[in-house]
């Protein structure tokens, strides 16, 4: 009886710390998810709007339509939309489904209800990754295709994808406090690695899927320590590891040359997976919104102090290099790049500029409603609610 009892007590005593374990992961978990969408998204709850977006170049001035008979085009959703480009398709998630979108004449090319609780959504070249963060299904698609859908042990904290269809995810483990897994477009394991420095909180993969990157939150003197760790599949440790306390890690992602490491307060690249190099140190900048251009370089607009109007775009290069600055005068919502263009949605407009040279294109009257701007070719579509709507840049008037 004395051994049951000692038994049962080491039993409950396990699972008590198992609970506390796993509620410690899904606070950090939340933290970093409710900060990347605080920064990312801006969606507004408001009725179908169906007001027109008026451009000109320089000015803003007469109120155009374009394509009037297929756009807007309606969505399944008004939450979590998220309209990524990919070659010249969008690739639009919502908390139902999945829609490759053809944007030429507007209509989905591949569409596939996902029925996932919580879907993030990684891209690159013609594959994207979709997971349920916080279950355990994962998915990897084509622009046209599913390739597989599986099963994890474990919940899923995070995943990327590579261009050549390589998928980088992380788990919780009842032994160790995340696993890592790179797996091909087979289902083949690559590399497993399990962790007990930190859990798991953002991945990146190179174009090659051949170098990886891991972040890992842990806390040290009552302090949040975000650990950054490169390594190569294969490998059984990190190459190189940089620490960052008290900054919130909001992005990582490969260019074709390095690694991006994107904080609340700090930016730097990493370079042959070990040299790092400070863009802006830690306590000088406040990061307002970001993205990548086409060729994977980072777009980068910061203020001074919180909520500021005075706002700085920024396109820097992968080893750091700050390529083209413009002062912003307006609290920018949400910026991206294609080709050799920057849109940049403000509350009441959208502002194009040269990625190269800082110039202002083009500007496009909008309401509070637009929550992301793309542009491909020389038109710009938007995402405003359910709607996605579509603006032709025309002729100087």
């Amino acid at each position: 009886m004395p051994s049951n009892e000692r038994q049962n007590a080491r039993m409950a005593k396990k699972r008590k710390k198992e609970q506390r374990t796993k509620k410690i992961i899904w606070a950090i978990i939340v933290i970093f998810a409710a900060t990347l969408i605080a920064l990312r998204v801006s969606e507004i709850d408001f009725a179908t709007i169906k007001s027109r977006i008026a451009e000109s170049t320089g000015k803003v001035s007469s109120e155009i339509t374009a394509s009037a008979d297929l756009y807007p085009y309606n969505l399944d959703s008004s939450k979590n939309v998220k309209v990524t480009p990919q070659n010249d398709k969008l690739n639009i998630l919502t908390s139902v489904s999945c829609t490759v979108f053809n944007p030429t004449d507007a209509t989905a090319v591949y569409t596939f209800s996902h029925g996932y609780a919580n879907p993030v959504m990684s891209t690159a070249g013609n594959y994207f990754c979709v997971y349920d963060q916080g279950a355990n299904r994962l998915r990897l698609d084509t622009l046209s295709s599913n390739v597989y859908e599986t099963t994890t042990d474990f919940s899923v904290l995070t995943a990327a994808v590579s261009r050549n269809g390589n998928v980088i995810y992380a788990t919780v483990s009842d032994d160790n406090k995340s696993q890592l897994v790179v797996m091909n477009s087979k289902r083949k394991k690559l590399m497993e690695l399990d962790v007990n420095d930190g859990y798991i909180v953002a991945l990146a993969i190179d174009s090659s899927g051949k170098k990886c990157a891991y972040a890992t939150v842990n806390s040290t003197d009552a302090q949040l320590v975000t650990t950054v760790n490169t390594i190569n599949v294969g490998d059984d440790a990190p190459r190189a590891s940089f620490e960052t306390a008290g900054s919130d890690l909001l992005d990582l992602h490969y260019s074709q040359s390095g690694l991006y490491a994107v904080f609340t307060d700090c930016v730097y690249t990493v370079s042959s997976q070990k040299k790092q190099h400070m863009v802006f140190n830690q306590g000088d900048v406040n990061t307002v919104c970001f993205n990548y251009a086409t060729n994977d370089e980072l777009v980068y607009i910061y203020s001074e102090y919180s909520s500021a109007n005075e706002n700085v775009l920024v396109h820097i290069n992968s080893s750091g290099k700050v390529k083209t600055t413009v002062e912003l005068s307006q609290l920018p919502k949400f910026v991206s790049s294609s080709s050799n263009e920057i849109c940049v949605l403000f509350s009441d407009k959208t502002a194009v500029y040269s990625l190269t040279k800082g110039e202002l294109k083009g500007e496009y009257l909008c309401d509070d409603s637009v929550s992301s701007v793309n542009k491909l070719s020389s038109k710009l579509f938007v995402c405003r609610n359910q709607l996605i709507d579509v603006l032709e840049q025309g002729d100087e008037s």
